[in-house]
């Protein structure tokens, strides 16, 4: 594969950005794509490469923030004081409040410098301004590298959506775990696919209002989701909760499809009587038929947060060139409020 980019200016757009093609090779195959960027993206010692230029208008744009200085330094800088942290949770908080509680639930931060050493603090520090971090597996892991490791979810294990490259299978994160779910949960992008690897968003107060109320009703008892095999020693395989559940005092959803199908298949747990199957069916059917659906592309250096709680969340399928794999840095935040109920 071999990137090529070219800078021109037309009067057509905007006297403030430049327009870059970026020429995508693979095999036989060729795509062209625009970009509109700012000069000073390209106007440094060194030019930027194709995962660095912004992506094409998605639906992240509405909720891109470029953080301020007070902000960013406290994300990436050496040493920080307290009174950077003060600073920084406060912008922190505006822009959840904005966008993760009271909008579409995600919120990209931009103006970050790519790298994984710079995306470990920045993901670490965000989280601690949010509440505290939850450990993502039973090893008490931290920050958790979002990749491709040649797995399929349909494997039995501790295989998990994130260590696979396909598509499909909205889902909320720690929909193996019990009760209380994480309330957001962050990603920063160090390095980004060429081809796939977009992200669609949909919220659960829009998929509320497809269903009916004996669905609704259906998907707030409880159902038998696959622990992955992450579970303790001496536990059952399963973790029992609905799907619609209330948290803080607010709509709440956990879900993957796959592990409910699979939590029901274990020896000794009930099959999935047919009013479950056909509430699965209307929520899966919802998700696919929701306008208000956001789609976006995280660039490298993004830090993107999502409000776990209300957003489903899937990719489409990605590829990795072999010289450069697509790489994601998790982590998942406890809020200081009240627990699950």
């Amino acid at each position: 594969m071999r990137i090529r980019l070219r800078r021109i200016t037309h009067p057509c757009f905007s006297a403030s950005r430049h327009i870059i093609f970026r020429a995508i090779f693979r095999g036989d195959l060729f795509r062209l794509e625009t970009f509109q960027v700012l000069p000073s993206a390209i106007e440094g010692e060194d030019a930027p490469s194709a995962s660095q230029v912004n992506s094409p208008t998605d639906g992240f744009d509405p909720v891109r923030v470029s953080v301020s200085e007070k902000l960013r330094n406290y994300l990436t800088a050496d040493d920080v004081t307290s009174a950077d942290r003060t600073a920084a949770r406060a912008e922190l908080d505006e822009l959840a409040r904005t966008h993760l509680y009271a909008g579409a639930g995600v919120l990209v931060l931009t103006g970050l410098r790519p790298g994984q050493a710079r995306g470990e603090r920045a993901v670490v520090r965000v989280t601690r301004l949010l509440g505290e971090p939850m450990p993502q597996n039973r090893e008490g892991t931290l920050v958790r590298e979002v990749r491709d490791r040649g797995a399929s979810i349909s494997q039995r294990g501790r295989v998990r959506y994130s260590d696979t490259r396909f598509g499909g299978d909205l889902h909320t994160d720690g929909a193996e775990a019990p009760l209380p779910a994480p309330d957001v949960f962050t990603l920063f992008c160090v390095r980004q696919s060429v081809d796939g690897g977009a992200l669609r968003c949909v919220h659960v107060r829009d998929l509320e209002r497809l269903l009916s109320d004996d669905v609704l009703a259906t998907l707030r008892e409880p159902f038998h989701f696959d622990r992955r095999g992450d579970q303790r020693d001496g536990a059952g395989p399963t973790t029992v909760k609905p799907v619609l559940f209330t948290q803080h005092d607010r709509p709440s959803i956990t879900y993957l499809r796959s592990y409910i199908e699979q939590g029901h298949d274990h020896p000794g747990v009930p099959d999935l009587t047919e009013r479950q199957l056909k509430a699965l069916d209307a929520l899966d059917a919802a998700v696919d038929a929701c306008a208000e659906a956001v789609v976006g592309k995280l660039n490298e250096g993004e830090l993107a947060l999502f409000d776990n709680l209300s957003v489903l969340h899937g990719r489409t399928e990605f590829q990795d060139a072999p010289d450069y794999t697509r790489l994601l840095l998790r982590t998942w935040v406890r809020r200081d409020l009240p627990a699950a109920s």
